[in-house]
């Protein structure tokens, strides 16, 4: 088991990747604390499965649009959990898919604020923690978005280059504190967002995507989840400041 005794704060951690990751990182020895913001009884489920494999678990509310709130999420894991080595950070939105022009103000500032505003609201107090702690890692969860530019989601890919370039700055910046900051951009993934998104495309638009993809298939989150435990064990101890693509080639096709 690659984290043994390690302590890990997991930002959407009651659903998707962000619960494989959980899954995967208890399984190798990892204690977990669960950020939601809604899914409360899911939540309280994994955490419930994590205890059975004789790790602690907690499960924290927290909106991460309000860095207090991000803040106390961050104090909470260090106070019930003894520490903070890792942050796994999967929290998003759901997009909605419109051309910029046909685009709802509010509701894209609404999703940057959360995906990117976010994301700094985590990354701060985490980071200052390991400063004083000899150092930790973060992996944040991205998107191809970022790199395709694909239409009618501007909100994706400015959000997800905003944080791309945050974890190169981040990881820049602390690097001789021995804190490692990494990301995965993903494409097409299987999970209720993807699902919830593939209804709205309507069947056929669905088989043309996911022929498209050079693998042929949606990625699991599982094997999202297999890159995240690399990046966070003694095997990515050497690797900063980088996006690992697992898209099954999907961003070669955009």
């Amino acid at each position: 088991m690659e984290l043994v005794g390690k302590i890990s704060l997991i930002t959407g951690g009651s659903r998707g990747v962000g619960k494989a990751i959980a899954h995967h990182f208890a399984a190798h020895g990892c204690n977990i604390a669960i950020v939601y913001k809604s899914s409360k009884d899911e939540a309280q489920k994994i955490v419930s499965q994590i205890k059975k494999l004789g790790r602690n678990a907690i499960a924290i509310s927290a909106d991460l649009r309000d860095y207090e709130q991000a803040k106390s999420a961050v104090q909470q894991t260090i106070d019930k959990l003894g520490g903070l080595d890792i942050l796994s950070h999967s929290a998003g939105a759901q997009v909605q898919w419109n051309t910029i022009r046909d685009s709802d103000q509010e509701q894209w500032a609404d999703y940057v604020n959360n995906d990117l505003i976010g994301s700094f609201n985590i990354f701060q107090p985490v980071m200052r923690h390991m400063h004083q702690n000899n150092g930790g890692r973060i992996i944040a969860i991205s998107s191809i978005a970022a790199q395709m530019c694909q239409s009618r989601n501007s909100q994706g890919a400015a959000a997800k280059a905003g944080l791309e370039a945050m974890i190169r700055v981040a990881a820049r910046e602390e690097a001789r504190n021995n804190i490692l900051v990494n990301g995965i951009s993903i494409g097409l993934t299987n999970t209720d967002q993807a699902r919830e998104a593939l209804e709205q495309w309507g069947p056929e638009a669905t088989q043309k995507i996911i022929k498209s993809i050079p693998l042929g298939r949606m990625a699991e989150p599982e094997e999202i989840a297999e890159m995240a435990l690399f990046l966070a064990s003694e095997k990515g101890k050497y690797i900063t400041g980088k996006i690992f693509q697992v898209d099954g080639g999907q961003i070669i096709t955009g």
